[in-house]
């Protein structure tokens, strides 16, 4: 099992207890710092990881995830090189339909078939490929200096070997996706219990399958909210805000939340807003009962985590990135340290 981090740059005065998060994780020994991108309630996720860039030596650096409607794909793939280069080599793309990003935007995710011509767009591009504009045909032809044959410039040298991971929501998603990316992301409600997992697993050889790829190539990442308190019920409070998102209006979700727990994923669902996305003082996060938000999640008390995690690794997940924020930036410190140090090593 690999253990990241992913961190949500919750909009403040200074962008410092990001960086300071990422160093804090980077001595304890952990893979890869994701920051979240959310432009309208987080801070900016590729100056965040400019700063990280310029503030660690050995992490690996990645968005945790972006998309590619409110960032255009050709943008994407110049940030994702630039921070390659900066880095030193310790970047990674992470990029999904759009969620709070998009919808506090005014707008709505991508389609699955979209999304997958976009990244297919952008993994051309980080070769150093020159590349056919995706929608060609419905631009103007009269356009004056418009390029149809597209490539970005230093992709040969900074772009190329940037694995590309994606986070989807749903079986057929992951299987769709599986043909094309180095690694799938999954949130709580498929990645926090061994039900969810099971149907990932699942989904990612299908998909591996039909592309003719090996699907032990393909990692499975649970980006997945964590609290460790020698008080369960404590713990469990830090994460019920994430836990909310984990289980509202998905369309699909395990038997043991989807079916056991409709009621309260009805009412999570009604109740959810998105300028409290992941927010810990989130109204909605008080509608999650504790049985709900240890099934999406890995909190408690030490044990508790060390099981979860077992369970997790059992069931076929090869990589956990704990969600934490930079709104309560010692609460975060707290958490890495406890789990790098009473979890990690008895998993």
């Amino acid at each position: 099992m690999n253990f990241s981090v992913m961190i949500w740059p919750h909009s403040g005065e200074t962008i410092e207890p990001v960086v300071e998060l990422a160093r804090i994780v980077e001595d304890l020994g952990f893979g890869t710092v994701y920051v979240g991108d959310s432009q309208m309630i987080w801070n900016d996720v590729w100056i965040c990881l400019a700063c990280c860039a310029l503030g660690t030596k050995r992490v690996k650096l990645g968005t945790g995830v972006t998309n590619t409607l409110t960032r255009h794909p050709t943008v994407t793939a110049n940030s994702i090189t630039s921070l390659n280069m900066l880095s030193g080599g310790r970047a990674v793309l992470g990029v999904g339909a759009g969620d709070s990003a998009v919808r506090t935007a005014g707008l709505a995710p991508a389609k699955m078939g979209d999304l997958f011509a976009s990244l297919q767009f952008m993994k051309a591009l980080l070769s150093g490929k020159e590349v056919e504009l995706p929608n060609s045909a419905q631009v103007a032809q009269k356009t004056w200096g418009r390029e149809t044959k597209l490539r970005l410039v230093g992709a040969e040298r900074w772009g190329r070997g940037i694995p590309l991971e994606v986070a989807v929501m749903t079986p057929d998603a992951i299987k769709k996706m599986a043909e094309l990316a180095d690694g799938i992301i999954v949130d709580g409600h498929m990645g926090g219990n061994a039900e969810g997992v099971a149907a990932a697993v699942a989904a990612v050889a299908r998909g591996a399958q039909r592309a003719g790829r090996d699907p032990a190539g393909i990692r499975l990442i649970a980006a997945i909210d964590t609290a460790v308190d020698d008080d369960r019920a404590r713990a469990l409070d830090r994460v019920k805000a994430t836990a909310a998102r984990n289980i509202a209006r998905k369309r699909w979700l395990p038997r043991t939340l989807g079916v056991e727990h409709a009621d309260v994923v009805r009412r999570v669902t009604e109740s959810y807003r998105f300028y409290q996305h992941l927010d810990l003082s989130a109204e909605h996060r008080r509608l999650i009962p504790d049985e709900v938000a240890m099934k999406v999640t890995i909190a408690g008390t030490p044990d508790d985590c060390i099981a979860k995690v077992r369970d997790l690794d059992q069931a076929g997940m090869t990589d956990i990135a704990l969600l934490i924020t930079a709104q309560d930036k010692e609460g975060s410190r707290r958490t890495v340290e406890r789990f790098a140090r009473e979890v990690i090593p008895h998993v």
